[in-house]
């Protein structure tokens, strides 16, 4: 008998409802907030494939082509729970580069490290699901550092409170931020810049301003009664980690939110998630690997 042959093929924009679908079918969690999915997806560096097995999709990926650093992110794997074992590997290394280009030099992936249910889907988590860790790792992915996934209650306020972030966003000097305090704040990597692009291109994007330089730079989404902060990158030497977070703590209460996830903090922004602990409770947070691999 002859074996099934599986074929992969990359999508168009105008199929992304096949693979909104196949995550519908696959990963609860993710696929949550389905619009911001769809959202996703559809911009441009945003890029999905699926596998078929006898005419029928198994899985798929969606990887994001990072230009300001010349990579990529691995972003969302949906695999059909009946082939993870057999078919996973191949599904997920079949949307992997082969060799090193002008424009990809490497690939980013962030898994967790434990089992510890993520309460935001993709693409407000942008961790992967804890069964691919080991299938990266043997594609050739190594841990080159961690990062957190950090919520907060916070408690309402009474008071109106004016904002202090500025919507009007320069786009150039908040990459040269970006640039700038990515390696100490410990998020030299494609996934700040994924959540960079997609907040910018929703709107999303807030800068703090002080003495007319820009200080800080946030995406704020808000989900319900959760204000999630996706990127998040500072200059402590403008403003320091209490002030941050009394100002993230404004934003919240701003929007009535009663909790605050700061979804991709790297080990740089330690002192920041002390702070906010001094003001409100740390309801959970959650370790992440960030893996690469190099073409």
């Amino acid at each position: 008998m002859d074996k099934s042959v599986m074929f992969n093929a990359r999508l168009r924009k105008s199929e992304i409802d096949t693979w909104l679908n196949l995550l519908d079918s696959t990963c609860e969690t993710d696929a949550r907030n389905r619009d911001l999915v769809e959202k996703f997806l559809l911009l441009p560096e945003s890029i999905t494939f699926v596998s078929s097995l006898e005419n029928r999709i198994i899985g798929g990926t969606s990887i994001y082509r990072d230009r300001k650093r010349s990579a990529m992110v691995l972003s969302t794997v949906a695999i059909n729970g009946n082939y993870r074992e057999s078919a996973a590997f191949q599904i997920i290394k079949s949307s992997m580069p082969f060799f090193k280009t002008v424009a990809i030099r490497d690939v980013d992936v962030l898994v967790p490290q434990n089992d510890e249910p993520k309460k935001l889907g993709f693409p407000l988590s942008l961790d992967l699901e804890p069964w691919t860790k080991n299938i990266i790792q043997r594609i050739g992915f190594s841990e080159v550092g961690v990062l957190k996934h950090c919520s907060f209650s916070v408690e309402p306020d009474s008071f109106g409170r004016p904002t202090v972030w500025n919507e009007k966003v320069n786009e150039e000097e908040s990459s040269e931020l970006i640039w700038d305090q990515s390696k100490p704040m410990g998020l030299t990597n494609s996934l700040v810049w994924l959540a960079r692009d997609f907040a910018l291109a929703n709107g999303n994007l807030w800068e703090l301003t002080i003495d007319e330089y820009i200080a800080a730079v946030a995406g704020f989404w808000q989900i319900d009664d959760t204000l999630c902060v996706l990127p998040l990158v500072s200059d402590p030497l403008r403003i320091g980690w209490e002030d941050l977070a009394a100002k993230l703590l404004i934003e919240a209460r701003r929007r009535k939110a009663r909790q605050m996830d700061l979804s991709l903090l790297g080990e740089g922004q330690q002192e920041l998630i002390q702070a906010l602990e001094e003001s409100c409770s740390l309801t959970s947070c959650r370790k992440l690997s960030l893996l690469r691999k190099q073409l």
